[in-house]
């Protein structure tokens, strides 16, 4: 009797512990990110067969309360599956820069990539307004070449 109570009591408690470990992290990740002067974000990168790189950035703020979008690339190439070095794109500390008055902010970033491998796009955008502070949102996108 006492050894079914406890396989019981230990099959319930890791029931539980389960539940627990999916439940809150779906909690987490399901809480929207809210920014002072941002509707969206995004970045999308493609490589072609020649090995041009194309980075699409979108950026939305609100109409009358965004007032200005700066934009900060840069790529990098990984090497020895782990690690991650910076590519030269021809830009002061190989960093591409852009700005723009307005709420909204759509370019598009071309690059040669110089061999085959596995290329890592990041982007930074710093979205200033008068609904806060600045929002300071970073973009990752991987593609292969």
């Amino acid at each position: 009797m006492k050894t079914s109570i406890k396989r019981c009591s230990v099959l319930l408690l890791t029931m539980l512990l389960l539940v627990m470990s999916i439940a809150v992290p779906l909690y987490k990740a399901s809480a929207a990110i809210t920014y002072n002067n941002t509707v969206s974000a995004d970045l999308g990168c493609t490589v072609n067969s020649s090995g041009r790189l194309s980075a699409a950035m979108v950026v939305l703020g609100y109409a009358g309360t965004t007032k200005k979008i700066q934009v900060e690339l840069y790529i990098e190439k990984r090497f020895l599956l782990v690690f991650w070095s910076r590519v030269d794109i021809g830009c002061p500390n190989n960093i591409w820069t852009d700005s723009k008055t307005g709420y909204s902010y759509s370019n598009t970033f071309d690059f040669d990539l110089p061999s085959t491998g596995t290329y890592r796009t990041t982007v930074t955008y710093t979205v200033s307004g008068t609904g806060g502070t600045d929002d300071v949102i970073t973009k990752t996108d991987t593609v292969t070449y």
